[in-house]
């Protein structure tokens, strides 16, 4: 058999989740055969797998290798992938328990979470994170580099733009736009829109006061 390698970038607890993502995959179907974790940090090994170098390591690295962005900050996220040369390959995982709904539009690099659900007529661009019981509403678009954490819920109509953060629990309701950058606390509701850069916190979500 086949097996495409991949490594995970970023040997934290998101990417531990995602070394349990492949291998949930692969008990569906096999496809993959993971080799580790690359991380500035860690050095010892994680869940029995290596890590088997530094982030930077990996511009002199010359195999066929698919990689997966293990971590959930949207602006590290952006700040890796422009540091790295374009030769490796960033697929899009789903898990098998996720619903992908009708006119579902998935760009590559993004991760799909078990229990996630995506209803329809849905555009998720590059390098998006759906944590783990994330709903996503009808005619949602969502850019580059969100990361939406676990049970968060997306209401229809809804536009993220690029590099924002939802935190665990919160919702977003319909027809809300959520400017780039922004971030949304754990537990929000919001019920305005949000605008570029900012945070916001609460029910009703509200600015952050600094």
């Amino acid at each position: 058999m086949n097996l495409k390698n991949i490594a995970i970038i970023g040997a934290g607890g998101l990417g531990k989740e995602l070394a349990v993502l492949i291998h949930q995959i692969n008990e569906q179907k096999p496809q993959w055969n993971f080799i580790g974790f690359y991380d500035d940090t860690v050095k010892e090994s994680v869940l029995n797998f290596p890590v088997l170098g530094t982030i930077s390591s990996l511009k002199r690295n010359t195999t066929d290798l698919h990689l997966l962005l293990g971590v959930g900050n949207p602006q590290v996220k952006r700040e890796i992938i422009n540091a790295l040369s374009e030769e490796f390959k960033f697929p899009t995982l789903i898990h098998p328990s996720a619903s992908i709904g009708l006119e579902v539009n998935i760009a590559s690099g993004s991760i799909i979470s078990a229990g996630c659900r995506l209803t329809a007529s849905i555009q998720v661009g590059s390098f998006v994170l759906l944590n783990l019981n994330s709903t996503i509403g009808h005619d949602v678009v969502i850019g580059d580099y969100c990361s939406i954490m676990p049970g968060a819920h997306i209401s229809g109509n809804v536009s993220l733009q690029s590099e924002v953060m939802i935190g665990t629990g919160a919702s977003v309701l319909q027809g809300i736009q959520v400017g780039a950058g922004a971030q949304i606390g754990a537990g929000a509701v919001v019920i305005n829109q949000v605008e570029t850069m900012s945070t916001v916190v609460g029910i009703p979500a509200q600015p952050l006061k600094r």
